[in-house]
């Protein structure tokens, strides 16, 4: 179940790429579930918070339950890890999360998965929005310049571990 609901007239928007790392699944999996990956790496004015109902527990790595905010100038997400499993991390932004405008953009998930590749490891990564349609094809492309970074960066960041 989302926790988020669609808004009448919005469209449904899922940004979706796949990469290839040269690292065991492991290490790949270590750096995406550790929050200083995310909270330490954000460009001024952007920032990433995450709390925890169980705060000892968040030094380990990521737990559902965990909440986060990612807020900057135009955007604010909202949200809750609400599944963790082998291979498989869910994401969900609450209502009131926003890219540009509410009444624009509104993200409601963001979703990542791992696949061994016999020392290589394939990460996937989808974002879903619901996107008021004449902010559609704007948010297409600027989801494709977005995430053209996230290959170099978090490749690199993995190598490093």
């Amino acid at each position: 179940m989302l926790l988020q609901p669609a808004p009448p007239n919005f469209r449904n928007h899922q940004h979706k790429f796949s990469f290839v790392i040269k690292s065991d699944e492991s290490k790949v999996w270590q750096w995406l579930n550790d929050p200083k990956t995310f909270m330490n790496n954000q460009v001024w004015p952007y920032k990433v918070e995450f709390y925890s109902p169980h705060p000892p527990q968040i030094q380990n790595g990521f737990h559902e339950g965990v909440l986060t905010n990612h807020t900057g100038p135009l955007i604010n997400f909202a949200g809750q890890l609400v599944s963790i499993k082998e291979n498989y991390r869910d994401l969900q932004y609450f209502y009131g999360s926003y890219a540009i405008r509410f009444s624009w953009i509104r993200p409601y998930r963001l979703e990542f998965w791992t696949k061994n590749m016999e020392g290589h490891t394939e990460l996937t990564c989808a974002i879903s929005s619901y996107v008021k349609p004449s902010m559609y094809s704007l948010w297409n492309k600027s989801q494709k310049f977005f995430w053209k970074r996230f290959k170099k960066w978090s490749t690199q960041s993995i190598m490093k571990i």
